[in-house]
């Protein structure tokens, strides 16, 4: 779709496809983020709901689990290492 040529958003946005600017692109967006049908997101749920399912949706977890360790279990492995390297 060529840039502003959206004809479901105000005139002068710079819109190629549904953004949340305009109530079609916040339905779009409701049904992809969510999973739910058109009827669900137009008929059957308020607004402020699908604003709050939107919000409190789980998201994943990305990046490296921290474990939390003591200054004993630091001294350790570090001995350790230090053993095994000598070795």
């Amino acid at each position: 779709m060529p840039e502003g040529s959206n004809p479901a958003c105000p005139k002068g946005s710079n819109s190629r496809a549904f953004s949340n600017e305009c109530m079609l692109g916040q339905i779009a967006s409701f049904m992809e983020a969510l999973g739910l049908t058109y009827d669900e997101v137009v008929h059957k749920i308020p607004f402020r709901n699908l604003l709050v399912m939107q919000r409190d949706k789980i998201h994943p977890l990305t990046g490296v689990k921290v474990n939390k360790t003591t200054g004993k279990e630091m001294a350790e492995r570090r001995r350790r290492n230090k053993r095994n390297s000598k070795e």
